[in-house]
């Protein structure tokens, strides 16, 4: 009896040592390059390089799915955010005052929910706030990784902190990437500079 229970006990810790050694490599191969890269931010100043993300896809409520290519001619401001997050809803105002100083034709503008429960989150959250005046979508296909803040966005880039902002030029090339809040000045430079390209 008493074999029986130490081969028992041996069995679990073999199981839990295989289960820590799986979790393990799966954060380090999965989990942490997608915090590296998403803490990655600056401007990609020379046309060369920046990196294409034409194939990013995206879909309205109700709204057929679209990629950044359909936005071709456009510059393109991404706002990564979420319901949850109070520094997303804090930043919700400069979002809304560069809505306001660009016309549609040239400046598209889209606030990117990745609230793990998608529009049954977002919905209630916008009824609340109709103050937001720019498109407000969910990545689509939905993210091969998600969890609360860290986001693969690919071909986008990866998101480790929201809010984070992509800034795309008018050929769907990523040009600028600003995380978290204090940049309103720094995305609206860009916005001009790419705007006389």
């Amino acid at each position: 009896m008493a074999n029986r229970a130490v081969r028992a006990m041996l069995a679990v810790l073999v199981v839990l040592a295989l289960l820590a050694m799986i979790t393990a490599v799966y954060y380090y191969a999965r989990v942490k390059p997608l915090i590296r890269g998403g803490r990655v931010q600056g401007v990609y100043a020379s046309l060369p390089e920046r990196p294409p993300v034409g194939g990013f896809g995206f879909a309205a409520e109700g709204g057929p799915r679209k990629t950044i290519a359909d936005l071709r001619g456009k510059v393109v401001i991404v706002d990564v955010w979420a319901t949850w997050c109070p520094t997303c809803i804090y930043t919700i105002p400069g979002i809304v005052a560069l809505r306001n100083k660009y016309p549609v034709e040239s400046v598209e503008i889209i606030g990117l929910n990745v609230d793990d429960e998608g529009w049954a989150k977002a919905k209630p959250f916008l009824q609340k706030h109709p103050e937001i005046n720019y498109t407000i979508a969910l990545p689509s296909p939905a993210p091969s990784f998600l969890l609360q803040s860290i986001v693969d966005l690919k071909p986008l880039g990866e998101v480790s902190a929201i809010p984070t902002v992509f800034v795309i030029d008018r050929q769907g090339r990523l040009a600028g990437k600003f995380i978290e809040a204090g940049h309103e000045r720094g995305i609206d430079d860009l916005v001009v500079s790419l705007l006389n390209e």
